[in-house]
């Protein structure tokens, strides 16, 4: 990614260009959104960078009917550079009135005379000037999944689970831009003009136009906030931990789910989170120091969470079995899409069971660290019914299963709820 760095560092770089840089990027490398995002140098902050990351993303989450549009124009495969200037431009087409497009074809490939040759500058301009109507196209009643811009396969799969009716709540949904909210735990008798009020107790959207660096930054500094999305209250909720209690939490990074935990047992007892060595872990350390510092016990400990046993918790004088334990497992994505719209473009149709098969083990390791007595939550933030209730019913019926009940549980579905979707299940130790 050396060379990325370097052409996205060059001073004529504007937001557009980095766009389209990004969007090669991200189709050459096989990286998450996220992390081609970290690519884009210190000094695009401000508009520059929101304007960047705004085209970026738009064109990641338009593309599938982008490319729809323009497919049929191509005799050939163009290079990554040459498709990442069709799906920023097409983003525009979505997002300017059509009197500006004429003013979009031209921009591009103004811009384009620095990133391709001359032969496919020609290219760019005949097939941009056809591309608003071929976009307009794209029927969404006999093209849902183009029309949507998702995947033919994933459009069946949810189609047959549930419903066309519902399926397209959920296409809807997912093509929203996502808002922003925050968990303020303890909100004050007059909150700042860039929040409001949502539905769910203790969550504020954050406006559009605000300032992140002056006003919600310093919301951040201790540990009375969290951005997150309300979905994540469903588990920490079934999970219910109590002042005192001694909790394991595990594939627990950054500590999303740690922080409401902590906030439940009032900083009096005991969080142990497990995650795998990585990128993550430092954020993981640097929320259990706020953490800490209010008088919880917090410890974060690298390691596969497959591979965690007694004799590793032991090592650290730490409880090898706990009150409660909170497995919120690695799966599909499928119900955070709006907020991670790359996530439709990196699925393949077995991932989701090849997901479940992973979820099942992880969910027999966890059930190993609950005392007589205790509380498992099982939870994900995908929609599907195999990595959701399957995967309980699947362990249920093991060895280990067998001496849990389930208790409870929380579903949500976006268009239902108006918020991510997840899964969570509450199991109890029997014996």
């Amino acid at each position: 990614m050396r060379s990325i760095k370097f052409s996205l560092s060059k001073k004529p770089v504007n937001a557009w260009d980095a766009a389209v840089l990004l969007v090669e990027a991200y189709f050459s490398a096989k990286l998450k959104s996220d992390q081609v995002l970290d690519l884009l140098p210190n000094d695009f902050i401000g508009q520059r960078r929101a304007s960047c990351q705004s085209l970026f993303l738009g064109a990641l989450r338009h593309g599938h009917r982008s490319r729809a549009a323009f497919k049929p124009m191509l005799r050939k495969t163009p290079r990554p550079i040459v498709e990442a200037i069709l799906l920023v431009a097409g983003y525009e087409f979505y997002s300017e009135p059509s009197e500006r497009h004429p003013k979009i074809v031209h921009h591009a490939v103004e811009r384009s005379k620095k990133l391709v040759n001359r032969f496919e500058q020609g290219f760019l301009n005949a097939v941009l000037r056809k591309l608003p109507a071929a976009i307009e196209k794209i029927d969404p009643d006999s093209s849902t999944a183009d029309f949507y811009s998702h995947p033919d396969w994933l459009v069946n799969h949810w189609s047959q689970s549930f419903g066309e009716d519902a399926t397209r709540e959920l296409l809807e949904w997912n093509q929203q831009i996502p808002e922003q909210t925050i968990r303020i735990y303890d909100p004050p008798k007059r909150l700042p003009e860039f929040l409001t009020p949502t539905p769910w107790d203790g969550f504020y959207r954050i406006s559009r136009s605000v300032d992140w660096q002056h006003q919600v930054a310093p919301l951040l500094d201790g540990s009375a906030a969290y951005i997150k999305d309300p979905s994540t209250r469903l588990a920490s909720a079934l999970l219910g931990p109590s002042s005192g209690m001694d909790v394991l939490d595990l594939c627990a990074a950054p500590g999303g789910k740690s922080y409401d935990m902590a906030h439940q047992m009032h900083h009096s007892g005991r969080i142990v989170a497990v995650d795998l060595p990585g990128s993550r872990v430092p954020r993981l350390r640097e929320n259990f120091s706020k953490l800490t510092a209010l008088g919880l016990e917090a410890e974060a400990v690298e390691c596969d969470v497959l591979q965690l046993n007694k004799a590793i918790l032991e090592e650290r004088n730490l409880p090898t079995r706990y009150d409660g334990v909170m497995l919120d497992a690695p799966c599909s994505n499928t119900g955070v899409i709006q907020r991670r719209t790359d996530v439709k473009w990196r699925l393949r149709p077995k991932d989701i069971q090849e997901c479940a098969q992973l979820q099942l083990e992880l969910l027999i390791a966890a059930s190993g660290f609950v005392k007589d007595g205790g509380r498992l939550v099982y939870s994900t933030c995908s929609i599907e019914e195999e990595e959701n209730r399957s995967v309980v019913d699947h362990f249920l019926h093991t060895e280990a299963g067998s001496q849990f009940r389930l208790e409870d549980q929380s579903i949500s579905l976006p268009w239902e709820t108006g918020h991510d979707g997840a899964g969570a299940f509450l199991l109890i130790r029997t014996n």
